[in-house]
This record gives structure tokens, C-alpha cells and sequence, in this order.
């Protein structure tokens, strides 16, 4: 029997997504992608499912289609005849269904939450997985009905984010990143922030949340017919959101950067194979997996207590590791300190005010005149002082 879906599986924040900036953007790192998925220098990540099929597919499941842009390229390129895309997002969908209606496309759309796995009651030969698993809490539920819904020769096929959950980079990574960083010239380098937990959980809880678990999950359900591993420990957290680089003006200058960056995150891949934070995969289901009652129901089981666990946890899953706590407290004191410097700015202001009374000023300018002066020092008058005061 299935459990409930998480609380905090879904973002109603559709603006999350769809930010410019990504290191996918760049000419170099999709010439790199190009180059280790299929061999070619250029080309879609998508074009070497479709290599060596007499036929395209015949219908293909979009995952967290977002805006629809994937499978109106794929179906351009005649990856496939007809699509059926879901997400959450109702605003995305509307967008999607309106640019498939101007095209005249054979796609249609469905709102739903992925992680229900309850998916279109239609058959497909092809379900396309594009930067949306690494959203979905309930990955070994997903992943079994996909297992279960495509045919013995039907194909997933993946270009997603599959490193640390919620970007919590490991601090090899880190430190690897912050020294090839500091290599940079100043108008290209990256300022560095490490990835806040409590942040990315109020911002969009599903980013990343079980990103670590794509490529377990994905083994126990299907046959792994290609895996490419692309990298991006050290280049993703340099060049995505990297203001200064995007900005050049001068491409080739870009160019050198970028291709600096991704040469040292290429031998970090080479010293760390386990350390991509992306990968391409292409699978066939694998239908005996679906006929193992006792490993399903544990599977089943263990995914419930996660997530059980961690929506009593505020939706954290792990123990913080020492990267993250030295970080936590950082910030805590970078807060305390901009508080700190508030009060004071705010007593200043006040003390300023005070100064620019005029009966203020006049009280000044008093106790500064030498008759004033004279008063005070006076021993007559110091002793009717104390004597008042008593």
C-alpha cells in the first residue's frame, strides 16, 4: 500500500525555474556534452536515443515538462511522433499548451504531481527525463512505474543532475572549486557562496531532493544501456550564475576561461569517478524486478520512513556535515554582525538628532562659555552642587 506524498515534494513557485545563467548555456560545455554523449562536437544531448532506429518513437511521457520546450525540440528533431507532458504547474502547462496549439503540435498535457506515479492512462514506448527527477521525493515509486508502464524494448532516456542532494557539495569538491577559482582572472572569477540549507528549503524544498539516489534507483529497475558521466564539481558551482563571465563581451576571452574550468573539471572527474554532478543515461526496463514482492515492499517500506523522517525534521534528510555546520555558523555571525551594526547605525542616527536640537545646541554652547567654566571650578558652587544632589 502506497503512502501519503511528502508535503514538501512540490514547489509552487514556477518563477524557481527558468533563470538564465547555467553553465549548460555556454558553447563550450554543450560542445563537451555533445562530444562525450554521442562523440559528435555539436548536437542536441537527445540525438544519440534516436541513433540507429529505423522508426521514431511512437508516443513519449515527458517528466516535470515545465513550459513544453523539451519535447518541441525532440519532436522537431523526430525523436518521436506524439508527446504527453506533465508537471505541477499549471501556469508552466497553460504556457506549454499554448505554444504546442500555435505549432499545431501532437503534444498534450497533463497537471499532476510526478511523485503520485500515477501517470496518463495511454501506452508509451519512451519516457524522457530532462532536469526533473532530481526534483521528485518519491524516486523509487517513480521509477518503479516507469519500469512498469514502458514496454521490454521501451527506453528512458535521462539528462538530469544526479550529484549531492540539495547541492551540498562534498568538501573536496569545494575546496578543488575555491583553488581553481582563485586561478581566475578578477573579471571572470566566481563569488563563491556554499548552497544554504534552511535557504534552498524555503525557497524550493524540491531542488535537488534525492538527486544522490537517481542512479541507485535507476539500477534497480532498469537495464543501464548507456551511462555518461559529465561531470561539473568543480564547473558547475564556477560558471552557472557567474555574472562576470556572462557578461564578457569579448567571446573568445569567455571561451578560454570556460574551457580552463572544464579541463580542471575534467581531471577532477578523472581522480574522483563518483564525484559527477551530472550524467546521461538511456535504460530498458527491467520487468523481473517488478516480480521480487519482498524487495519491492522493503524498497516501498524504507522510502515511506524517509520520508516520514524527514517531514518531522522540517524536510531535512542527513545530519549536517562539517562543511555545512562551519558554514551555518558563519552566517549565523555574518547576521548577528549586520544586526549589530544596525543598532548601532540607529543609535548614531538618534544621538545625531539629539545634537541638532536647538535648546540642545544652546546647552552646549553654555556649558563650552567661560562664565560656565567658572562656575564649575568654583569651590562654593561645587559644594551647593553635591549638597543637591543628596
Amino acid at each position: 500500500m502506497r503512502g501519503p506524498v511528502p508535503d514538501f515534494d512540490v514547489n509552487d513557485n514556477e518563477g524557481a525555474y527558468y533563470r538564465g545563467g547555467y553553465w549548460n548555456e555556454l558553447d563550450a560545455v554543450q560542445r563537451m556534452f555533445a562530444e562525450r554523449i554521442s562523440g559528435r562536437t555539436m548536437g542536441p544531448w537527445y540525438q544519440d536515443v534516436s541513433a540507429g532506429r529505423a522508426q521514431p518513437f511512437r508516443r513519449a511521457l515527458i517528466l516535470n515538462c515545465g513550459n513544453g520546450w523539451v519535447e518541441r525540440e525532440m519532436l522537431a528533431a523526430n525523436v518521436m511522433c506524439e508527446a504527453v507532458g506533465i508537471d505541477y504547474s499549471d501556469a508552466l502547462l497553460a504556457e506549454a499548451r499554448r505554444a504546442a496549439t500555435a505549432q499545431d503540435l501532437p503534444l498534450t498535457y497533463h497537471q499532476m504531481n510526478s511523485n503520485a506515479a500515477v501517470f496518463p492512462a495511454e501506452q508509451f514506448d519512451l519516457v524522457v527525463n530532462h532536469a526533473a527527477a532530481h526534483h521528485i521525493a518519491m524516486i523509487d515509486r517513480v521509477f518503479r512505474e516507469i519500469c512498469r508502464i514502458l514496454p521490454e524494448d521501451g527506453c528512458f532516456v535521462s539528462m538530469d543532475y544526479v550529484g549531492p542532494h540539495r547541492n551540498q557539495y562534498t568538501s573536496a569538491a569545494w575546496e578543488r572549486a575555491w583553488s581553481i577559482n582563485n586561478e581566475l582572472p578578477a573579471q571572470v572569477r566566481q563569488t563563491m557562496t556554499y548552497p544554504d540549507l534552511p535557504t534552498m528549503l524555503r525557497d524550493d524544498p524540491t531542488e535537488a531532493v534525492h538527486s544522490e539516489l537517481v542512479v541507485e534507483t535507476l539500477h534497480r529497475y532498469f537495464h543501464v544501456e548507456r551511462f555518461v558521466a559529465l561531470g561539473g564539481a568543480i564547473a558547475y558551482p564556477l560558471l552557472t550564475h557567474n555574472e562576470r563571465l556572462f557578461a564578457l563581451t569579448d567571446k573568445s576571452e569567455q571561451t578560454i576561461w570556460v574551457e580552463h574550468v572544464l579541463g580542471a573539471d575534467e581531471e577532477f572527474l578523472t581522480e574522483h569517478p563518483d564525484s559527477t554532478l551530472f550524467a546521461y543515461f538511456a535504460a530498458r526496463p527491467n520487468k523481473e524486478a517488478l516480480q521480487q514482492p519482498r524487495t519491492l515492499a522493503r524498497w516501498e517500506q524504507e522510502e515511506r520512513d524517509r520520508e516520514d523522517r524527514a517531514r518531522a525534521n522540517g524536510g531535512e534528510y542527513y545530519g549536517r556535515t562539517a562543511l555545512q555546520d562551519t558554514y551555518a555558523r558563519l552566517l549565523a555571525e555574518a547576521v548577528e554582525s549586520a544586526r549589530l551594526r544596525q543598532e548601532v547605525a540607529d543609535l548614531q542616527g538618534r544621538i545625531d538628532a539629539v545634537q541638532r536640537d536647538p535648546l540642545v545646541s544652546r546647552l552646549t554652547r553654555l556649558r563650552a562659555s567661560p562664565p560656565f567654566r567658572a562656575l564649575r571650578n568654583n569651590p562654593i558652587a561645587r559644594r551647593l552642587y553635591e549638597w543637591a544632589r543628596r
